[in-house]
């Protein structure tokens, strides 16, 4: 009879069964063992790796951070310097704009008062012309000429200034001509001088340095008469009716002294003007002043 037919044999062989299951269990447990810590292992490799990883990413963040921080800010600086430019801009053009307009004004302020002056100047001189004062107006008219007229203004006041003058020398000339008529030189001297003074050239002014010159021979002023009348032959009084105006410039220059050349006026005159009444005088003072200026033996 074999020994595993036997009790003990059956029980050795369930102990050699047991033996093997529990060397297999035990085995496997060293494999699960074994298993557990590679898991293990690996769990804590992955573990560390993912902490590397949190770490790197946190970095990563952090940086990320900064760097949108840094972008933003400068973003926020280029928006603020390109606003502030704007704003500068806008203040300068508004400062400008209030300067213009301060300007402006001024200039307005200024042609406004001007405007005013010349308004108050103008109806001065108009008061005036209308009041007869026509001396005065053409004396003051030069000072119209920087004051701000309007255009139909100074045509107004140019047309009077030139009536005024023009009465001026009307009344002088025809005083002076009635004065020197009469006889009553002094007067005719001062109303011819003062036309004189407003119209020095052409032919009136010619007459009546004439008429000035008698009326200055006749009051004992020979040489300013002498000079009114060499301007008055200057602006060809004799070729307007005034033929003697030779023989009383000879006559101003005998009462000067100078009887040579007032012989050679004298002469002049009579040869000129021989069918007028003086012609024979001014011959009879040629001979006699000849006479007196003939050289002797």
């Amino acid at each position: 009879m074999e020994p595993t037919d036997t009790p003990d044999g059956d029980l050795r062989v369930e102990l050699d069964g047991l033996r093997r299951r529990l060397d297999d269990h035990a085995l496997l447990l060293r494999k699960v063992q074994q298993g557990t810590t590679e898991l293990a292992e690996s769990v804590g490799r992955l573990v560390t790796g993912q902490r590397r990883r949190d770490r790197w990413v946190s970095v990563n963040s952090f940086v990320a951070y900064l760097l949108f921080t840094a972008i933003l800010g400068g973003a926020m600086l280029v928006l603020y310097r390109s606003r502030a430019g704007q704003l500068v801009r806008d203040r300068d053009s508004a400062v400008a704009e209030r300067d213009l307009a301060r300007a402006r004004a001024k200039t307005l302020d200024d042609q406004l008062t001007a405007r005013t002056a010349a308004g108050e100047q103008a109806f001065a001189y108009y008061q005036l012309l209308t009041t007869g004062k026509r001396t005065e107006a053409v004396t003051r008219f030069g000072e119209l000429d920087q004051a701000n007229l309007t255009a139909t203004e100074r045509a107004v006041f140019e047309q009077g200034h030139k009536q005024a003058r023009a009465e001026i020398i009307d009344a002088g000339y025809l005083t002076g001509l009635d004065a020197a008529r009469a006889g009553d030189h002094a007067k005719a001297i001062s109303e011819l001088r003062r036309a004189l003074a407003y119209e020095d050239e052409g032919p009136r002014a010619a007459q009546m340095r004439y008429f000035l010159g008698v009326a200055l021979l006749k009051t004992n002023a020979p040489k300013d008469a002498r000079h009114e009348l060499e301007l008055a032959l200057a602006g060809r009084v004799e070729q307007a009716g005034a033929t003697d105006a030779r023989y009383y410039l000879a006559s101003a220059i005998e009462a000067m002294g100078d009887l040579d050349q007032a012989r050679r006026e004298y002469d002049k005159f009579a040869s000129a003007a021989a069918q007028h009444p003086l012609a024979a005088a001014a011959r009879r003072k040629a001979m006699a002043l000849a006479r007196q200026t003939k050289p002797s033996n």
